[in-house]
């Protein structure tokens, strides 16, 4: 199984909780970016698993665009979710290819955790980064970083 990682794009501080927080014309640039990217790259996801909060639903509206998928609010995508919560609910997932939209610190600590086997804060996901993880079992060391990619320079993997 694949699941592409992909944390929002730029978002403004101008609202009253981190959860109204909306992106950015720079934010919308990266997104748009990397949605370019996933397309011409012809990765498809099966599902597309996306935070409540304002700029990841923003963003998977840009990265959806193409697909037209149904995006599934998931409460257990937002920055301070227990890794243990993603993992218990990628149990349910029976495609092979899931993208996930969301924020840090959640995205760099679960790719530190699958990939590396240490559960240590990893600040590797910028805006609109992405990181690609294969496994059987998504799990503590169980995992294959394939690549990771940052905006501006998506061609270049960064892992």
């Amino acid at each position: 199984m694949e699941i592409l990682l992909i944390r929002h794009g730029s978002a403004s501080w101008d609202t009253k909780t981190d959860i109204e927080r909306e992106l950015t014309a720079v934010g919308e640039q990266e997104v748009n970016a990397a949605a370019g990217w996933i397309a011409a790259s012809s990765w498809r996801p099966d599902e597309l698993w996306v935070s409540p909060y304002k700029r990841a639903v923003q963003t998977a509206a840009i990265l959806n665009r193409d697909w037209q998928l149904r995006p599934r609010l998931k409460s257990s995508l937002t920055p301070d979710t227990p890794q243990s919560e993603l993992e218990a609910m990628l149990a349910t997932f029976r495609g092979e290819r899931l993208m996930v939209v969301s924020h840090n610190p959640l995205l760099s600590n679960i790719i530190a955790s699958w990939h590396g086997g240490a559960n240590k804060s990893y600040w590797g996901m910028q805006p609109a980064s992405m990181a690609l993880i294969s496994a059987e079992v998504f799990a503590q060391g169980c995992g294959n970083l394939e690549w990771l990619r940052h905006y501006p320079n998506y061609d270049h993997n960064g892992r």
